[in-house]
């Protein structure tokens, strides 16, 4: 008994990813940032991924910074403007009372 062939050839259309070409890092440039973030991730497996948010940052930045992506502000990138995580909470301004 032969098998025929069952697979059908057809022909996909590949879609380029939405923010562009992201060259791979041959150099190892970033390959540090790039493990510590990934270990990071191996560790939080099933737990809380946002402790590596600062990793992850830390890694497109290299990325960028290597000319390995675009440029951008990180708050494009998904990422919370620096100042936004770190600001205190704001206060009622002056002259409002509580009833």
């Amino acid at each position: 008994m032969s098998m025929g062939n069952n697979f059908q050839r057809t022909s996909m259309k590949s879609i380029p990813p939405e923010r562009g070409a992201f060259p791979l890092d041959l150099g190892g440039q970033c390959k540090a940032s790039m493990e510590a973030y990934m270990a990071c991730m191996k560790q939080q497996r099933n737990g809380d991924h946002s402790k590596c948010r600062d990793l992850s940052r830390e890694y497109i930045q290299c990325r960028m910074n290597s000319n390995l992506m675009e440029q951008d502000r990180m708050d494009n990138l998904g990422f919370d403007a620096p100042s936004a995580s770190t600001a205190p909470p704001s206060s009622k301004p002056a002259g409002t009372h509580s009833s």
